[in-house]
């Protein structure tokens, strides 16, 4: 199914299950009947709520607080106006449309003319009513002044500016406040409630649901021009040149916009106009109403959207949960709060093995309680803004639900690794797909790993869902990154257990292996050995500060070497040996039950190591097995049976 039905097809799915012009909160997203439009309150907007009592006399008029979500009507002609054409929204729009001014008194007589019009088209007695309050205000001579003193103060004044040449007034403002603040008054707009309309309810074109239902039947009795039928519905429809921009985090930008010629074509992966006759669709405008706002729908709600960096967003739904309340999130699997963000606990830290319910998808990739069917159709694109009018779909896949979570599932059995959690215990984790990229490619800034280009952030955001998404394995330049990265240790010097843990989870199922926390004493990889020799020369240092209580924040010769003993492991294996004499001497004669483990641990690696130190092998670089090797080591010194008989022998 293709992008724009899969979209038609869950906008009609949401008006069979009452989702349509449904508001969850005051501050919601709601998904907006068709012929509709919205407006999510910022800061800098200046929109002001006119209040009529329950006889359409003026009580207040008052600015609309940050964050609320103004639903209003608009039409073809409204939504594609330009600052040249006058074409007004129906009722809520800004102040030279809804109220008298001398400068665009053209702008308000068109206003009044369409109200008067829906008003003698309606045959709700209840919209009729709510429309004539409203038609009769502003026509009243005093509305501007009741309005003006009411929202910014007894003091407020408009100045207009006359331009003499053109014999006419050019612009306005208004000043108003004892800071005598300004307002350029296009910037100004108006919607209405009426008070105590529907008993003691106060109704407001936002959640007049009868009026919205009313503007969508004057809508489609005025729409008889260029009837055609709609290649994605099948059904007749006026076939429209101009689509709605999506909104949100897109602004103006459009998924399908006009160049030239009037016909619609498919190029790559954006949706324009075209002159020659090759996969020419038609689009309805009732279908280009419904797909548009299932997309501007599925940005707005937190638990369908995620922004990928740059200007680029992915959405995704079910076909039998459109609001993803299940709430699964594939950049973003769940556990952060189970596990300490600068974990330390080495000394302390017991062996306990993964727990088997990592092992299920519900507990990584789904936040709340899994309320599709395994038979469900799950779907998802990637949208990016590719200029300020132009929008690309990037990716778009729909799959069922059974095999989406085949691929989650073998994606967390291939890419988690074990970590420390607060209650005591190691789950296994699984790293989100920031951390992968970060990991990969970020730069040490002390509290973040931090990519600076954002745009590649974005495409490896994009590059790394749809392998999730489509079951394939990490891009290999990733992998490469990561191997590279390891060997750096010096380049992480507050993020180094963050690069760690992605690089344990991303690298320990590689070229047909599979490394596991657990200590290896039959793996004769030179790599694998050499790591586990890193580590008992880390551990010896580290050990030996322990005793003078000054480990805290030091840095081990194992460590300062790190990235050479990778490059050139047997010249700087002999360096680190000379180094590390002092720390075992002093550590034999106070810990001798540390000392005594770590001792045959070496004494094993060496014998394992001493056949290859005459081979041409030796000599070169470290892979990425050396990891595991040094991670096993160190964790198999820490187990609870280990620290028990070490603390035995001191």
């Amino acid at each position: 199914m293709d992008f724009f039905t899969s979209l038609l097809n869950a906008y009609e799915k949401a008006e069979e299950i009452g989702l349509v012009d449904q508001r969850m909160g005051d501050n919601e997203p709601v998904l907006l009947p068709i012929y509709h439009n919205n407006k999510i309150i910022k800061k800098t907007d200046f929109f002001i709520n006119i209040f009529l009592d329950n006889n359409g006399c003026f009580y207040k008029a008052e600015r609309i607080e940050e964050g609320a979500n103004i639903i209003f009507p608009i039409t073809f002609e409204s939504s594609n106006r330009t600052s040249t054409k006058i074409a007004p929204h129906p009722i809520t729009d800004s102040w030279y449309y809804v109220m008298y001014s001398e400068l665009r008194q053209d702008k308000q007589h068109v206003y009044l003319e369409n109200l008067n019009n829906w008003i003698t088209q309606t045959k709700s007695s209840n919209v009729k009513r709510f429309l004539e309050f409203i038609y009769n205000f502003v026509r009243a001579p005093k509305s501007v002044e009741l309005v003006l003193k009411s929202a910014f103060g007894q003091d407020c004044q408009i100045f207009q500016e006359f331009n003499d040449e053109e014999n006419k007034f050019h612009s306005a403002e208004i000043v108003y406040g004892e800071n005598k603040k300004t307002i350029v008054l296009s910037k100004v707009n108006l919607t209405f409630t009426i008070m105590n309309y529907d008993g003691f309810k106060n109704i407001s074109v936002s959640n007049f649901k009868e009026l919205h239902n009313d503007h969508l039947k004057v809508i489609k009795q005025i729409n008889t021009e260029n009837i055609g039928i709609c290649n994605i519905s099948g059904k007749e429809d006026r076939i429209i040149s101009l689509h709605r921009s999506i909104g949100g985090p897109f602004g103006k930008a459009k998924l399908i916009s006009k160049s030239d010629g009037n016909k619609f074509a498919y190029q790559g992966d954006r949706f324009s106009t075209n002159k020659d006759d090759v996969d020419i669709i038609k689009i309805g405008y009732e279908t280009s109403e419904k797909i548009h706002l299932m997309i501007k729908y599925l940005l707005e709600n937190k638990n369908s959207s995620t922004w990928l960096g740059s200007s680029q967003y992915l959405i995704n739904w079910f076909s039998d949960d459109l609001v993803n309340n299940s709430q699964l999130d594939i950049v973003k699997p769940v556990f952060d709060d189970l596990f300490e963000d600068d974990e330390d606990e080495e000394d302390t830290q017991v062996l306990i093995r993964p727990s088997e319910e990592n092992r299920e998808i519900g507990s990584s990739f789904i936040k709340g309680k899994k309320l599709f069917g395994s038979d469900a159709t799950y779907y998802i694109a990637v949208l990016n803004k590719t200029s300020n009018g132009r929008i690309a779909l990037k990716y778009f896949r729909s799959l069922q639900v059974s095999q989406l979570l085949k691929n989650l599932e073998a994606w967390q059995e291939n890419y988690s690794w074990e970590i420390w959690t607060k209650a005591g215990n190691y789950k296994l984790k699984t790293p989100i797909i920031n951390d992968i990229i970060s990991v990969a490619y970020g730069v040490d800034r002390e509290r973040y790993l931090e990519v600076d280009n954002d745009r590649f952030k974005s495409d490896q955001y994009q590059q790394l869902v749809t392998a999730l998404i489509d079951g394939k394995s990490i891009p290999g330049t990733v992998v490469k990154k990561l191997e590279d990265n390891i060997r750096q240790r010096q380049k992480y010097s507050k993020r180094w257990k963050q690069v760690q843990q992605v690089s344990l989870g991303i690298l320990h199922k590689q070229n047909g292996e599979e490394f596991s926390s657990m200590l290896d004493h039959t793996n004769q990889n030179r790599s694998y050995l050499f790591g586990r020799l890193l580590a008992i020369y880390e551990l010896t240092e580290h050990l030996r500060y322990k005793l003078e209580g000054s480990d805290s924040g030091r840095i081990t010769n194992a460590e300062r070497y790190w990235t050479a003993y990778t490059g050139q492991p047997t010249k700087i294996m002999m360096l680190l040996e000379n180094k590390i004499q002092p720390y075992a001497e002093t550590l034999k004669l106070n810990r001798p039950g540390s000392w005594n483990k770590l001792s045959k641990e070496k004494e094993e690696i060496m014998e394992l190591l001493n056949p290859l130190l005459e081979t041409k092998s030796m000599e070169e670089s470290l892979d990425y097995r050396f990891f595991f090797g040094y991670y096993a080591e160190k964790k198999f010194y820490y187990t609870k049976q280990n620290m028990e008989v070490a603390e035995s022998e001191e």
